[in-house]
């Protein structure tokens, strides 16, 4: 029986600027590019360190990769008003590969704060998806098994990460997909 359900940030309850730039990047340099940005998001390396490094490794100004960076603003008000509903009969997890508090600081409403028992930010563990170590805090901090617990997330190599520590999750595409397939789930 599910008893929790957790969501992504990035690319489910906004949009996901970074990984658009990701994709515009030769595919040689992908890789880099990430291990640089989950060293930013585990909190090893600061803001100005990652903007310097993608801009070595890409080229690009640190102007261009700091309002790549900015436009992350853009809510998923469809899944949040959703969420809402769940809040009434499951525990609501954020868990989300972020190098700052920006989350509460500037995204969310204080009230829209409240519809999540438990953040679990990349920067304050010191770990990134899809390291199973994240997945194991989230349910510890939720207070739930893995198998009672349902991953939203946009990556499917995350997901993927999730479903081998036990936990079920959805590949976010769309507020219309996610809530059926979740749905179905729940349903049991």
């Amino acid at each position: 029986m599910i008893k929790a359900v957790i969501f992504d940030c990035f690319g489910v309850l906004t949009a996901d600027k970074w990984k658009e730039f990701v994709g515009t990047i030769p595919d040689k340099l992908r890789e880099s590019a990430r291990d640089i940005n989950h060293a930013y998001d585990a909190g090893f390396i600061n803001e100005e360190e990652f903007i310097s490094q993608i801009k070595k490794l890409t080229g690009t100004s640190p102007g261009e990769v700091e309002t790549i960076m900015a436009d992350d603003r853009t809510k998923n008000t469809k899944l949040l008003n959703y969420i809402a509903t769940l809040k009434l009969r499951y525990k609501i997890g954020l868990l989300s590969n972020i190098a700052t508090n920006w989350i509460r600081e500037e995204f969310l409403t204080p009230d829209e704060q409240t519809l999540f028992d438990e953040y679990i930010l990349s920067y304050e563990v010191h770990l990134t998806k899809p390291d199973p170590r994240i997945f194991k805090i989230a349910c510890e901090r939720l207070g739930v098994e893995p198998s009672e617990a349902v991953l939203v997330d946009d990556i499917e190599r995350y997901c993927d990460a999730a479903r081998e520590f036990g936990i079920q999750a959805i590949c976010y595409k769309d507020f219309v997909q996610t809530k059926r397939e979740l749905e179905q789930i729940l349903a049991g």
